[in-house]
Formats: C-alpha cells, structure tokens, sequence
C-alpha cells in the first residue's frame, strides 16, 4: 500500500509519487547541463523532455497491460485509466530512444550519439531515485525469502504482507538495485569523461559509445536483478525467462554483435575477436544453467547468484574489450592530436568527406 504524503481535500500524493518524479527530474537536469556544457543546444533537450516523458509512460504501460492483461479492464482501460495497474520500466526506454530519433529528425540535434551519450550517466542515477519508491509501497517483491534475524532490515530484506495477514521477510530486490545503479551511475560517469570523444580506427563511430556500453551494463544488471523477484513480467507464451530479462540479455548481445561489426570493418578479422566470443558465448551458456539451476533448486540462491553475476561480468569484459578493439590506442591518439594541431584541417576532413 502507498504512503500519502501530502493529502489536501480531494488531491492526494503519495511517496513513491514524489521519488518517481524526482527521478525523471534528475535524469533530465544532469543530461541537459553535459549536453549543453559540451556544445549542444539547448532546446534539443526541451523538445526531446515531453516526448520522452508522454512516449515513456504509455509504452510502460502497454508493456505492462500486455504481460499482466488480466490486470485490466481491456487495452483502451488500460492506456486512459491511469488510478490503477503499474508500469514496467523498460518503456521508458524506448519512450526516450524514441524521442531523441525525433528530436534528430526534426534537426535540433547534430548527432543522436551525442545526445544518448548525455543521457547514459543520467540513467541509472534516475532509475537508483525511481527504485527507492519501494520503501513507501508493496512493490518490491524478492522471491528469495530471509529468515535469520539479523539479517531482516535494509539494505538486504524489507518486510511484505502476505495475503492472509502475515508478514515475511524478502531479498529487497529494489533496494539492492538502487545501490547497484549508484554504482554503475560512478562507472558511466568516469566513462562518459575519458571516452565520450576518444577518437576510433577508420569510420567507426566516435560518439553514442558510452550509450551502448550503458546499454550492454545495465542489461547484465536486469538479467541477475528481476531473477530475484517473484512480480516478475513475462510474456503470455512464456512463463519461464522474464521480458526484462530477456530485453537485459538481447541488449549485452546485440551490443556485442554491434562491436564485432564495428572492428571486422576497422581491423579486419583477428584472433581476438574469435577469442573475445568464445570467451563470451562460453560465459553467456554458464549464466544460462545458472538461472535454471536457480528455478529448479530453490535453495541455491546464494551461490547460483554469485556464479551468474561473475560470469555477466566477463560477459560485460568481453563487450568492453570488443569495443576497445575500434579505439586509437594512448600513443596513437596523442599522435593524431599532435597533428591535428599542427594541421587544424586534418579535422574537417572525416567530416567532409561523410558529407
């Protein structure tokens, strides 16, 4: 149940409510002031804010109408009543993906790269704000149950009402994530100042690489954190892999294959690329037998877990590696600023010869 807040005649507003806004509020404030510090325009961002917001809430929605239709009073009571249902997160997604495309196409913006680079760091920090509604509602629902005492506060279990009265003590799954989205909002961040212009091999793309690194991280993070929780939304023809779980998974691999395309036109074919996949195929199969281990035994929770998360992690390695197969190395990119200076033409030429 919602904790009110603030109750006046008929207007009430509830906890959860205020977090949820001050989340999208701090997504939109920290991208727009690295958009603009860095030579964007203004009103790119203006334009793209109602757009994201209107698409990103009624995409959330259609999702969630869609996995939990019994839910609704049909489509149309899903997508105008508002009072009642929820939202799954990943529509907010692809509301401002969506949104940076127009805001592209409508040329407010010179580069869609540079704009979903902004946003990368501003992401998770708004999504760690959005979790911790949590705490002011029943929402967040880990399937793993808690029974040492000890261990039943915050940040590991929070407590849920069960359907005849009784209270457990559950993994406090949306906790754990706004703790782990404050740290891959320390890894984005640092990534977004060392990589967000570092300079690539031929005509790979300089800019929206932050964006997809972000892509493939969050993925692996979504893939561990909605196995935990028993709400979980799946597909009506699918009761076994959750849908964010499986956007989390087509997001690490397609941003793998994305790379994979990157450096075959950059280098060539190479060893290492082989090398990274096997590495990555290899880890991706393990994180695959993890999680039917963890549905098949209920009570291997924590090391089934712990295995999963070290292998998402080589899974993240390998991306980071593919990746760094496409950028100039320290001494060639000192090399190519070196000359850039002494010939400022140099820099007009990728440009010029793309258009």
């Amino acid at each position: 149940m919602n904790q009110i807040a603030i109750c006046v005649g008929n207007v009430v507003i509830y906890w959860s409510s205020i977090l949820i806004f001050l989340g999208v509020a701090t997504t939109f404030a920290l991208s727009y002031s690295l958009y603009v510090a860095n030579g964007g325009k203004r009103a790119a961002m203006w334009a793209m804010l109602p757009i994201s917001v209107v698409l990103g809430v009624l995409l959330s929605r259609i999702i969630h109408w869609y996995c939990h239709a019994e839910q609704y009073a049909g489509f149309m009571g899903a997508v105008t009543d508002f009072a009642s249902g929820d939202y799954c997160l990943p529509g907010a997604f692809f509301g401002v993906v969506i949104a940076v495309l127009i805001v592209k196409a409508l040329r407010l913006t010179d580069s869609a790269g540079k704009m979903f680079d902004c946003l990368a760091p501003a992401a998770p920090l708004g999504v760690a704000i959005i979790r911790l509604s949590a705490l002011f509602n029943a929402s967040c629902r880990g399937k793993i149950q808690i029974h040492t005492p000890d261990l039943q506060r915050l940040p590991l279990a929070s407590p849920v009402t069960t359907a005849n009265g009784t209270v457990e003590y559950r993994l406090a799954t949306f906790f754990i994530e706004f703790m782990v989205m404050l740290v891959l909002f320390l890894i984005i961040k640092r990534l977004y100042n060392k990589r967000r212009d570092w300079p690539t091999k031929g005509n790979a793309p300089v800019h929206g690489n932050v964006a997809m690194l972000f892509l493939a991280y969050y993925g692996a993070t979504q893939v561990i954190l909605d196995s935990t929780r028993y709400d979980s939304s799946f597909l009506p023809a699918n009761g076994f892999i959750s849908l964010v779980m499986i956007l989390g998974a087509v997001s690490l691999l397609g941003v793998m294959i994305y790379y994979t395309v990157v450096s075959v036109r950059a280098n060539g074919f190479m060893p290492k690329q082989i090398v990274l996949w096997v590495l990555f195929a290899a880890a991706a199969g393990g994180a695959g037998y993890m999680e039917y281990l963890v549905q098949r035994y209920g009570n291997m929770y924590l090391p089934v877990y712990a295995g999963m998360s070290a292998l998402l992690l080589i899974m993240c390695f390998m991306v980071r590696a593919m990746y760094r197969s496409v950028c100039l190395s320290k001494d060639e990119k000192k090399a190519k600023e070196e000359a850039e200076q002494m010939n400022p033409g140099l820099k007009e030429e990728p440009v010029a010869a793309a258009v």
